[in-house]
């Protein structure tokens, strides 16, 4: 389910995060709206290095990354459930380490709210088979849940703001665009206060998958 729709926008409809954002029908089709509205949720996405839409039915996913060689670990992921963790040795063979053998702390309660600002998970490694967590490449496999269950409001908010400036008229007073191209096209924005403060809140960086 995509993080906002078309009808958030429209007069009659608009949701409290799309407040004096209204777009009418002149403004855009709605298939034309949602189009850019999942062009910018993954642009903000990357942006932020977090993930704001579950996978389609909240299906478990597959997260590869690499380990630290260290018994604390930042996974690149927020993790909201772990079906599997296993490790990978030098000869590529994966090894599942039992769910006893480390612990997870969620930087996410509910999977909606972040633990007290927290933006990174932490793994700490109690008895795994291989001591430490392994370094290497993709030396770590989870199964399970990822990303946040629901986007916040704040993030809502900021996929809206960056919406407007698409679709609006470039001599709207609201609208803080510095380059206008095709949808293929590189976008150039000039954030507003209120994007960047939100952005800073949300920003995540430094952690990546393999």
């Amino acid at each position: 389910m995509a993080i906002l729709a078309a009808a958030d926008f429209r007069e009659r409809t608009v949701k409290p995060y799309c407040a004096n954002l209204i777009l009418g029908e002149t403004d855009g089709l709605d298939a034309t709206i949602d189009l850019v509205i999942a062009q910018v949720t993954e642009r903000v996405e990357l942006d932020l290095s977090d993930d704001f839409e579950p996978a389609v039915g909240d299906a478990d996913e597959t997260v590869v990354f690499s380990g630290n060689g260290l018994y604390t670990l930042n996974p690149p992921d927020r993790i909201r459930s772990i079906t599997s963790l296993s490790t990978r040795d030098d000869l590529g063979v994966l090894t599942t380490q039992g769910s006893s053998t480390y612990r997870h702390r969620p930087s996410l309660v509910g999977g909606t709210t972040m633990d007290n600002g927290r933006k990174y998970d932490e793994l700490y490694s109690l008895s795994l088979s291989t001591g430490c967590w392994p370094t290497g490449v993709s030396s770590i496999q989870i199964i399970g849940k990822f990303g946040w269950s629901a986007a916040p409001t704040d993030i809502k908010r900021l996929v809206a703001l960056y919406v407007y400036d698409l679709v609006k008229p470039t001599n709207d007073p609201l609208s803080n665009i510095v380059q206008r191209s095709t949808v293929d096209a590189v976008l150039t924005f000039a954030p507003s206060r209120e994007m960047i403060e939100i952005e800073a809140r949300y920003r995540r960086g430094g952690v990546k998958s393999s």
